[in-house]
């Protein structure tokens, strides 16, 4: 064997590939406040929190993203949140649940776009924390939970609990600003102001363990274009824009240029608009009265929110209304007036305007090549695709062009967990650079209809015949 001088190297490229946190790509790198510019990059996600996942009426509209409350047999034609509903309870048996859910995150990756993880943490209530809150507690759940999904799936987003807006708090207990507690003033029970929580939270180290913040920006009975502070929010900033607040806590008090995902939110009609007048002197829900809006108010309000996040809000990412076919003709559950199904909310929805977020596949290439003038052998290499977008992906060879070397192409069709792997031989070739191509298309893994950005790409091959190659392998040093 020759032991050739150290001259040229063999460079093996690198790629990086940015993964589209829900739907707030190519925004993050925007701090305002309330992003008070247009944003022309998609960035938003159009969603719904059904209660049939699959529901047709959800693609019907436009909508790409839909919520579910448990595991998912198969590939539905949308985009999927899925909530993982954690209590206090959880830290008792904290890594027993970490091993579960790491197991469901692998389990379903193909099916689960991002995970939210819990409910309204900053409430006592069942479908919140289900104990007095606490939000460094509910940190240690987060981050667990982030660490085995990322483990099981490190292209899943993490978004964590959808915060409720509780209004502001003026009372501290056990040395937690804005909560409440029974026997303290006007206090029901246990909560805690969203916004102190929220400090406590990134306090606690949050901001390492999601990739977008969970808001639940519920409109009430304020306009959807009201500002904060303003009088039709009122003093506890009781509107959709309230989360501009939420923002701006997160950004100018903690540095932390994340996304926000609006995973619940919404405006309760009026009981009387739809035949049940009755239910305005339950006792279940008369204490609401204040929240109401008409039929056509929630139509605009819920098109208002979704234009002015669009225009205004770069950093907002997936915002999946509540709710879509909850409505039971037989109970005053406040849950049955919030929904949009068979409503003008919904049809003034399907004609609205939107801008979702494309499929975005990226390929590493091109691919370099190096061939030793003197000592040809046959060199394999293999193409990749990413997606920048959170759905899974599939390709499909189109085509290969290479007219001045053999290119053999070893597949013709893959999803995105396999290669595409081809051969080349650069047998009899001098020394020079030479190009070839190989056409791919890349489309969802997917039965929603979904616009692909970049779809068809021509991915280069190079091979460089050089006098000569030297190789360097380092030593593994284990620690």
């Amino acid at each position: 064997m020759r032991i050739r001088c150290r001259r040229r190297w063999e460079h093996r490229w690198a790629w990086l590939v940015g993964i589209g946190l829900g739907i707030a790509l190519a925004a993050s790198s925007i701090s305002s406040s309330s992003g008070t510019r247009a944003q022309s990059v998609p960035h938003l996600g159009y969603g719904v929190n059904p209660l049939y996942s699959e529901d047709p009426g959800i693609g019907e509209m436009g909508f790409d993203w839909t919520k579910v409350f448990g595991p998912v047999g198969s590939r539905l034609p949308y985009r999927v949140l899925r909530r993982v509903d954690v209590h206090a309870d959880t830290l008792n048996h904290l890594n027993a649940w970490g091993n579960w859910l790491e197991n469901e995150a692998g389990t379903q990756a193909d099916f689960i776009e991002a995970w939210e993880i819990g409910n309204e943490p900053n409430l006592d209530a069942s479908y919140g924390w289900a104990a007095p809150p606490n939000a460094a507690d509910y940190t240690r759940v987060l981050c667990e939970a982030y660490r085995r999904i990322k483990r099981a799936d490190p292209t899943a987003i993490v978004v964590s609990a959808g915060l409720a807006p509780t209004g502001r708090v003026p009372f501290t207990w056990n040395g937690h600003k804005g909560y409440c507690a029974p026997g303290m003033g006007w206090c029901p029970g246990y909560y805690q102001d969203e916004r102190e929580f929220l400090r406590e939270m990134l306090q606690a180290g949050a901001a390492n363990c999601f990739d977008a913040l969970g808001f639940h920006p519920y409109g009430f009975a304020a306009p959807a274009t009201a500002a904060p502070g303003s009088p039709e929010c009122g003093p506890n900033d009781f509107c959709f824009r309230t989360v501009e607040v939420i923002r701006q806590i997160m950004v100018g008090e903690f540095g932390v240029d994340k996304p926000i995902w609006a995973t619940e939110f919404g405006w309760l009609v009026d009981p009387a608009q739809v035949g049940w007048s009755e239910c305005r002197s339950d006792p279940s829900f008369s204490g609401r009265l204040w929240q109401l809006v008409s039929l056509q108010q929630q139509a605009d309000n819920l098109v208002q929110a979704y234009q002015w996040a669009e225009a205004n809000w770069p950093w907002m990412g997936a915002m999946l209304l509540f709710n879509y076919g909850f409505y039971n003709s037989s109970s005053c559950d406040q849950m049955g007036f919030y929904d949009i199904k068979g409503r003008p909310a919904e049809t003034a929805l399907r004609n609205m305007s939107k801008n979702p977020v494309p499929a975005r596949p990226v390929w590493n290439t091109p691919q370099l090549l190096l061939s030793d003038v003197d000592a040809p052998a046959l060199l394999r290499r293999a193409f990749r695709v990413r997606n920048r977008s959170p759905e899974p992906l599939q390709w499909t060879v189109l085509g290969s062009s290479s007219p001045d070397f053999p290119l053999n192409v070893e597949a013709s069709s893959g999803t995105y967990r396999q290669p595409l792997p081809f051969r080349v031989d650069p047998t009899g070739k001098p020394l020079g650079v030479y190009t070839a191509t190989i056409r791919v298309q890349a489309t969802p893994w997917t039965p929603m209809a979904l616009a692909v950005e970049g779809g068809i790409q021509d991915l280069t091959v190079i091979l460089r015949v050089v006098p000569e190659v030297y190789r360097d392998y380092l030593p593994l040093i284990q620690r």
